[in-house]
């Protein structure tokens, strides 16, 4: 998975289907853009975004796929599973 393929979008901007919230957030730590640390609210529940990437703990949502994206307050990622 490179810079130039993003999981989340398409080509044409519009909502990769099948794209899960663990997919969506690997690319965004391992570029930059997020950190592990940071919070994500998956269906209006807050996660550290950590947590839904790795360990045997994982929340179940981690591995659902996305079905809506939401604008965060500063920068925080909100999605709908």
């Amino acid at each position: 998975m490179g810079l130039d393929y993003d999981p989340l979008w398409d080509e044409q901007g519009q909502l990769r289907r099948g794209c899960t919230v663990r997919e969506a957030l690997a690319w965004l730590t391992k570029f930059g853009s997020h950190s592990a640390g940071e919070n994500v609210c998956v269906n209006g529940v807050s996660y550290k975004l950590g947590s839904l990437l790795y360990g045997p703990d994982r929340p179940a949502v981690a591995d659902k796929p996305i079905s809506r994206v939401y604008d965060g307050y500063y920068r925080q990622l909100n999605f709908s599973v």
